[in-house]
């Protein structure tokens, strides 16, 4: 399944690095956006799960024992990191989406910045079947073309 135990896999990443607020329950894996017409909040903007207009890859910072399956709640604080081609990640893709082969082109699709083999701008660098669990979906080692 997931390479590792982060998001961010490139070893010295050259993206960029953000912090917002979270407008909802936020996965890590999943792909962000600047919620539209929502004032900053401590001079931070607040993100939302999104496909269109998105920037970013959510991430857990670890630095108060969070994991890649811990989801930050409303109001939290979430971290991103905007991707270039070529960094390698893992992102989180829709619960049964079916099997990927390394190569398939994929993507996000729907509103909650989740993956699915029917996207693209990022190809599969692992072999995977994604079944029905765990229920969030299964985070998919990938690199951003």
């Amino acid at each position: 399944m997931a390479r590792g135990r982060a998001i961010v896999l490139t070893v010295e990443p050259k993206g960029v690095f953000k912090e917002g607020v979270a407008g909802e329950v936020t996965l890590p894996g999943t792909m962000l956006a600047i919620k539209a017409a929502t004032a900053m909040v401590g001079g931070r903007h607040t993100f939302n799960s999104a496909t269109l207009d998105a920037f970013g890859v959510a991430f857990n910072a670890g630095l108060s024992g969070e994991t890649n399956t811990t989801s930050v709640a409303i109001g939290g604080r979430v971290n991103a990191y905007c991707p270039l081609p070529g960094d390698e990640l893992n992102v989180l893709f829709v619960a049964s989406d079916g099997a990927q082969a390394i190569g398939d082109v994929v993507g996000p699709v729907g509103t909650d910045g989740k993956f699915a083999a029917t996207g693209t701008g990022w190809i599969a660098m692992e072999a995977i079947t994604v079944g029905a669990s765990p229920a969030a979906g299964t985070l998919v080692f990938c690199m951003k073309l």
